[in-house]
């Protein structure tokens, strides 16, 4: 059985340090795996506390044995490989706006395409990374206004914000809310400055003014 050995007291006290105080999660494993293997603990249980599997171990423990503390951390050029190109990322963010709502048809389609299967994590990464969000679908409005009619009433309001000037009127301003039975606005994946819209129709409700 392999354990770890002729630990001092002042590099049990490091690595105790390293394990509360790093900011790198791999880090802190393996300085709490070198410390509890010099405690008696044994590699089957180092496998059941740290989850990984025995030749994991038994590297962390190589490093150890050949570097010290320097082995605690990664070499450069080492550590888990990006799993697609800057393209192919590209082209998974044109998926997701195919079909904002749902990621399966994109998991289906990177696996059709190139082969791989990935998770929903994988996929929120790539996107978020780009800049897209789970927001709130905006609602417009079906249609545009007529633009005579439009033009006619901007220049009544101004004719009445002038009367208003001199004091001829008091203009007060009020905003329209209502109840009806409209579905709510789902969330979608989305780019922050390009926001997904669906067309929404006027239906039978209760409209109510408010003062402002």
């Amino acid at each position: 059985m392999r354990y770890i050995k002729g630990l001092n007291k002042d590099t049990l006290k490091l690595l105790k340090r390293i394990y509360q105080q790093s900011k790198y999660y791999q880090v802190r494993q393996r300085a709490h795996c070198i410390k509890l293997s010099y405690q008696g603990y044994k590699i089957s249980e180092l496998r059941e506390i740290f989850q990984v599997s025995r030749n994991t171990i038994y590297n962390w423990f190589n490093a150890w044995e050949s570097s010290k503390f320097s082995g605690l951390y990664n070499s450069p050029g080492r550590g888990r490989k990006k799993l697609f190109t800057v393209e192919q990322q590209q082209q998974i963010k044109n998926w997701v706006k195919d079909t904002p709502k749902n990621l399966e048809k994109v998991q289906s389609k990177i696996l059709r395409e190139w082969g791989n299967t990935v998770s929903k994590k994988t996929i929120k990464r790539i996107i978020k990374s780009a800049y897209m969000g789970w927001s709130r679908i905006k609602r417009r409005v079906g249609g545009n206004p007529i633009p005579e009619f439009y033009d006619r009433k901007v220049k009544e309001l101004d004719k009445l914000k002038e009367q208003e000037s001199t004091g001829e009127i008091e203009i007060r301003y009020v905003d329209e809310s209502g109840f009806c039975l409209i579905p709510y606005i789902p969330y979608a994946w989305q780019e922050r400055k390009q926001k997904i819209e669906v067309p929404s129709q006027q239906s039978k409700r209760l409209n109510v003014l408010v003062p402002l």
